[in-house]
């Protein structure tokens, strides 16, 4: 059979499905179930029937088939046949005590029925094409292979158009630009076509619609605070069904199996018919506000970057080769039990080590978290914090990306300073060459400048932790820092048992380990953990692997845990600066702060800084070692009382000059936030 053919057969097919997955998500009826189904159940035995004759040609298998359609499909016909002698009933109701309406059900039946009518047609098509075999290959296996074409995947692809064409108008705007996006990665497949640069186009093509994707979600979520329960399960599920769909390629790029990809095309599928059938989901009660659910954040941060993850490692391969990834210096385990988990933790380090501290998962991870800081830099207020957040992106772009990847590429684990997000000065050993370069960035300058400044120099602007927790949708988390057992023990500006305890171990590993890199690089000692220098060992523990876990546990230790929670010695190094130094947060007037209903300033602290009206009120100022200067307080205060002094300022005061701040009188009434966020519009 010629493939313009097969091709006009499988678009009418697909055609035909998303008439019948409209007239599903209309139906009533018992008879509209029935007519839905049957028809479902008569494509598939159609198919099923075409497979199983290319495996087994011959008179007999035709008879047998005949046969098998024609009891099928008279099981099918029971439904309707039962409803048109004992009555048309309903089919939302609930039956016999049964927790879920029968609509659940028939909806379950849809679904599975679509998926194997479409894989059936695939692996048909793909059969008789020669796009999988019957006789070289397995049936499981030619069954996968089938799936991975384009006879499945561009099928699917085109249902999905077609059927958001048909009931698009029944979803939010934004659900209709995710299920269309969703219809463009699926095209975006790159074992749809046996071809090198139909692959490579469509893996750097995949890597951008699903970065686009990640931020139209993440926007939908700052936005809607409350949605229906429907629409944040499709969010969290679509994100899942995003990693899997990384992972899958990843695990195709190196080893050449699309086992795991195909399920994802499956999985999203499924998610996506679901919402077809019952749009209403995304708009009806019950309502749900995600800042009370930390489990719901959770599996939405978790879900993000077990996406992000696997995406740099797609990126890694196509720009490294599989060598990227085969050619990792592992440990073996073996030993004892205490050397087998030493060396299992340095091999999980290193594994994850090689995605999260490449240059393209960095990159990636900066264009997404980047969008969302534009948009706040949108909603900020003064001009000072738009231009922080300007700066701030400015030196994730040099010195995350540029500098360690384009300058100092060649060696870049001895790179004096890049290691500063620990506070050890170097990714590498430490050696008597770089010992007073390490000292004189890390500390005497950065520290001269928090001095200056305040912390915010490293924790605001320079830190590539910053544009994660900074963005619209991570801002909101903020919450979590009041709502979270941990994020409410580490609330005020004190010192808690936690930040002591964590802040202590973490200079300690980085002292000693500091201290017996140093001490073996000049032959005094010859300490290394399992053949790596021990400095690096921790900065890749600490910087690659422990602060992204942080970051996803924020719903229970709030935002910005890498500073609460004192397990970032740079950040408290630096804090410690600010704390005795210039900066500090000022108010016009402390009666404004007495008489402020409100306290906008303490509820959008991302550090929780809960004090923050008490000390205005008494000493019309505020300093902590845990404020980083974001100043959302700032932007959050509805009378523009409040204001930073930092060295500016002083040199201000001494030279007798007026500050600018002050030259605005303070307001009587409140007046609206730029991050009020209630009053943002949701779908």
């Amino acid at each position: 059979m010629d493939l313009p053919v097969l091709w006009l057969i499988a678009g009418s097919m697909a055609v035909f499905t998303a008439w019948l997955l409209k007239r599903g998500s209309t139906m009533k009826t018992v008879i509209d179930a029935g007519i839905v189904i049957f028809l479902l159940v008569m494509m598939a035995s159609m198919f099923l029937s075409a497979v199983v004759y290319l495996y087994f040609p011959g008179l007999d298998t035709i008879f047998e088939l005949v046969a098998l359609n024609m009891i099928s499909m008279s099981i099918a016909l029971i439904p309707i046949l039962t409803a048109l002698f004992r009555g048309n009933r309903q089919i939302d109701l609930v039956s016999q005590g049964r927790a879920l309406p029968a609509r659940y059900f028939v909806y379950g039946a849809i679904i599975v029925l679509v998926i194997l009518s479409e894989m059936f047609m695939g692996w048909t098509f793909a059969i008789i094409s020669g796009a999988a075999s019957t006789t070289t290959q397995s049936a499981p296996s030619s069954l996968v292979t089938s799936m991975s074409t384009y006879w499945f995947i561009f099928t699917m692809a085109g249902e999905m158009a077609v059927t958001l064409y048909l009931v698009g108008k029944n979803f939010p705007p934004t659900f209709r630009w995710l299920v269309a996006i969703q219809a463009v990665l699926m095209v975006l497949s790159p074992t749809a076509i046996t071809n090198s640069t139909w692959a490579w186009d469509t893996l750097a093509g995949n890597t951008a619609v699903m970065i686009v994707a990640i931020v139209v979600m993440l926007e939908y979520v700052f936005r809607n605070r409350t949605m229906p329960d429907g629409a944040s399960k499709y969010v969290v599920r679509l994100i899942g069904a995003y990693g899997l769909m990384m992972l899958g390629l990843f695990i195709w790029q190196l080893y050449g199996d699309v086992t795991v990809f195909v399920l994802s095309i499956v999985a999203e599928m499924c998610i996506y018919f679901t919402i077809v059938l019952d749009d209403k989901r995304l708009t009806n009660p019950p309502l749900v506000g995600w800042q009370t659910k930390p489990l719901w954040a959770f599996a939405l941060l978790g879900g993000i970057f077990f996406a992000e993850f696997f995406m740099g490692g797609v990126l890694d391969i196509m720009a490294n080769g599989t060598s990227y990834f085969t050619t990792l210096p592992f440990v073996t385990l073996s030993g004892s039990a205490l050397t087998v988990l030493g060396a299992a933790l340095l091999d999980f380090v290193v594994a994850v080590g090689s995605v999260t501290a490449s240059v393209w998962f960095l990159a990636m991870m900066g264009v997404e978290m980047g969008a969302l800081v534009v948009f706040k830099i949108k909603y900020a207020r003064e001009t000072e914090t738009k231009m922080r957040l300007g700066l701030m992106l400015a030196a994730y772009a040099i010195y995350a990306i540029w500098l360690p990847s384009f300058v100092f590429h060649a060696d870049p684990q001895n790179i004096p300073w890049i290691g500063w997000s620990m506070g050890i000065g170097t990714a590498g050993a430490i050696t008597p060459g770089i010992v007073l370069l390490a000292l004189v960035f890390t500390y005497v300058i950065s520290g001269g400048l928090s001095f200056l400044f305040g912390s915010r120099n490293v924790c605001s602007v320079l830190c590539t932790a910053a544009p994660m927790y900074q963005g619209t949708t991570y801002d909101a988390m903020s919450t979590f820092n009041r709502t979270s057992k941990i994020g409410r023990h580490n609330l005020t500006s004190r010192a808690s048992g936690t930040f002591r305890v964590v802040s202590v171990l973490v200079w300690v590993s980085l002292l000693g380990s500091a201290a017996l890199s140093y001490l073996t690089s000049i032959g005094v000692v010859n300490v290394a953990f399992f053949g790596t220098d021990v400095s690096y060992f921790f900065y890749a523990f600490y910087f690659s692997f422990l602060w992204y876990l942080v970051w996803i546990l924020t719903p229970f230790l709030g935002t910005y845990g890498c500073v609460t929670t004192g397990m970032c010695g740079w950040g408290t190094f630096n804090g410690l600066v600010s704390r005795f130094g210039l900066f500090r947060l000022k108010v016009k007037d402390s009666n404004t702060c007495f008489n402020c209903e409100t306290k906008d300033c303490a509820k959008v602290c991302p550090t929780g800084q809960t004090d923050l009206p008490g000390q205005f009120i008494d000493k019309g100022e505020f300093r902590s070692f845990k404020c980083v200067g974001i100043g959302d307080c700032v932007s959050a205060c509805p009378y523009e009382n409040i204001y930073f002094f930092d060295v500016r300022n002083w040199a201000r005061t001494k030279l007798h000059k007026p500050l600018p701040p002050l030259a605005r009188p303070v307001r009587t009434e409140p007046m609206e936030s730029p991050i009020d966020f209630r009053a943002f519009k949701s779908e």
